[in-house]
């Protein structure tokens, strides 16, 4: 019996959203303007529409096919019989339809054909997984259609035809041929399933459909396409690649001729580029050298830009595939690094550079093999001197700033990486970082290049321990009677002062995140337990953390604070009470000594979280209230 009311429920359902059958409606829904999740009224009211379509399509598979396929199929015949009229006018092809009617009929059709592709997309995961051989047939009947339709409409070039109404046809046929596209690639799942369970019994069938759906998006990929319907056909184009993944994909016509009208493209807008003034290094406009030096330029973008592409595509994929990809690219990696030196004081083709070299080092470093590794790594150490660096950051502004920090984001991938390949480079890392990078920044208010410098950093400590610490086999036995052996201490603390100067600086962003860092290492790797830390370091910290609560400077982070504050007494309380607690209201301006004994005696000597924390945050509220209620009191008041 519900079989028959949601069968009903269905036909009304499509009925409502096509103008053929519910025009006066379905023309009042705002087609214009975006709501808060920019859609519009009549994009929304489709949408839940086809929602009750899918859902019906879930209960009643085999009923909600046979009530949708016709619909289209009628909607379909319309558009496809629209060959016939189009003759040849001066100016190319026109659709010879023009009395007012006909017109508004077909404007209805073309709307209700494109709604309807949008319902027949929706509904392709029903098709697919378990239910694939049920209904192989059905969605076989779709995506045949669908094939025939989008080749149809790149053939004719219906979205370039001349109409009697161009502002309402043209994009009402731009918009069928770009929902077809589509809907085809929404079943993109169904014909990867098609390729891996049944091509082999019917190989034909399946090169036929990859190869007619490509023909209809070849035509698409070019700057004279309307931005929806190139869109739409660069979507299917990477479905079929990325999701179907066809072995044969690269031998068909219609994909070599889209690699070659690339080719062809770039070196037909080549002198476009070139002619730009803006890319023409000063002092240089008129020169033949200038002039091959920008073409130089424009050529190493374009080739990087793709380069880095299809490093990014494949970095996802099997160890098989990357290693094909490096093999292809191998040679214009080693060219590139070749060329690094000679534009080291270019930022902007550094900077495109690194942004090749780091996609590279993310994607492919396991391909790269050691050896290369390390000289492209080796390159960039000797080339990044200190005076580099300095004009670089200092004078290259944000271009600059962005070449250094692709740099440490390089080295940061390095100092991550397990075993004892890339350990040799540490301590030049370490000195790059701390004797080069960081005085150049550390004073600076600009927080360019501190984030990615102390990232490397922490990197440097979290992920190199034993660079720092060796632990021994009685140090884990016995766990606090023995310490772990020190090494490269001045190169740790060097590291540990860096982190603590930045907590004094104003960037909220820069105090939260190397905050998030030592709490961390603390975690992963007991820091703050640690005798370097521990006795030297550890109540520096703590007072820099108390002064930065007291001065309200990052009052969005009391509660982070007030965290590490107790991680890091809790290692030493005796100490923090009956030293550094006394010494630090000591050493407090602006109150005087009956202040700071109350101020003491008020901070109980708990032990738990939550109460230390509340003396904190009760210790730095007195003693401003102290000091605002002393600064207000007339000069030779006597306090009491």
């Amino acid at each position: 019996m519900y079989e028959d009311a949601l069968v009903l429920l269905l036909t009304e359902v499509l009925n409502r959203i096509q103008f053929r059958y519910n025009q006066a409606q379905l023309e009042e829904l705002d087609d214009e303007t975006l709501d808060d999740d920019q859609q519009t009224e009549w994009q929304r009211y489709l949408r839940q529409s086809l929602e009750v379509v899918a859902k019906v399509m879930e209960l009643l598979p085999t009923h909600a096919f046979s009530t949708l396929f016709p619909v289209l199929q009628d909607n379909l015949e319309v558009y496809l019989g629209l060959q016939q009229f189009v003759v040849t006018s001066g100016t190319g092809h026109r659709l010879n339809i023009t009395a007012e009617n006909d017109c508004r009929r077909l404007h209805c059709s073309l709307r209700d054909l494109s709604s309807l592709l949008q319902a027949v997309g929706r509904l392709a995961e029903y098709f697919t997984g378990d239910v694939f051989a049920a209904r192989f047939n059905d969605a076989l009947t779709v995506v045949e259609r669908l094939v025939k339709v989008t080749l149809y409409g790149s053939q004719i070039k219906l979205y370039n035809i001349e109409t009697a109404v161009p502002s309402v046809l043209k994009p009402d046929l731009i918009d069928v041929h770009a929902q077809s596209l589509a809907a085809l690639q929404a079943y993109a799942h169904w014909l990867a399933q098609f390729y891996s369970e049944v091509h082999r019994q019917n190989p034909e069938q399946f090169i036929s459909l990859v190869s007619t759906a490509l023909e209809a998006i070849t035509p698409l990929i070019s700057s004279k396409v309307q931005e929806k319907l190139l869109l739409s056909a660069c979507h299917l184009l990477v479905s079929l690649a990325t999701t179907v993944r066809p072995v044969f994909l690269i031998s068909i016509p219609a994909v070599q001729k889209v690699f070659n009208r690339i080719t062809d493209t770039s070196a037909q807008r080549l002198p476009d580029k070139v002619s730009s003034p803006t890319a023409v290094p000063h002092g240089n406009e008129g020169s033949v050298l200038g002039k091959m030096c920008l073409r130089s330029k424009v050529i190493i973008h374009q080739t990087l830009s793709v380069l880095e592409d299809i490093v990014e595509s494949v970095s996802g994929e099997s160890t098989k595939s990357r290693q094909i990809c490096y093999q292809s690219l191998q040679e214009s990696v080693q060219v590139s690094l070749a060329l690094f030196p000679a534009f080291i004081h270019q930022s902007d083709v550094t900077d495109e550079m690194l942004s090749f070299f780091l996609t590279l080092f993310q994607g492919l470093r396991v391909q790269m093999g050691v050896p290369f590794t390390e000289q492209i790594i080796q390159t960039f150490l000797n080339m990044f001197t200190r005076e580099q660096l300095a004009e670089s950051i200092l004078h290259e502004g944000s271009t600059g700033c962005r070449v250094v920090e692709k740099f440490l984001k390089i080295l940061q991938v390095v100092v991550q990486e397990p075993g004892q390949v890339f350990k040799p480079f540490l301590p030049s890392v370490i000195s790059l970082c701390m004797e080069q990078v960081y005085p150049i920044i550390a004073e600076r208010s600009s927080p360019d290049v501190k984030a990615e410098l102390f990232e490397l950093l922490f990197r440097v400590l979290h992920h190199n321990w034993r660079y720092f610490f060796k632990s021994s086999v009685l140090a884990s036995v016995q766990r606090g009677v023995a310490e772990e052996q020190m090494e490269n201490e001045a190169q740790f603390s060097a590291i540990m002062q860096a982190f603590g100067q930045s907590f004094l600086q104003p960037d909220i962003h820069l105090f939260k995140q190397n905050l998030f860092y030592l709490e961390t290492l603390n975690t992963k790797q007991k820091l703050y337990h640690k005798k370097i830390f521990r006795t030297t370091m550890l109540f520096q910290f703590v007072n820099v953390l108390l002064q930065v609560l007291v001065h309200k400077s990052h009052d969005l982070l009391q509660e982070e604070i007030g965290i590490a504050t107790y991680n890091m007494a809790s290692v030493d309380f005796d100490g923090f009470y009956s030293a550094f607690l006394p010494e630090f209201l000591a050493s407090c301006d602006g109150v005087d000594s009956n202040q700071k004994n109350v101020l003491g005696r008020n901070f109980k000597m708990d032990r738990d979280l939550p109460s230390f924390t509340q003396n904190v945050h009760r210790l730095v509220n007195d003693l401003r209230y102290y000091r605002l209620c002393n600064d207000s009191l007339p000069p030779g008041t006597v306090k009491l």
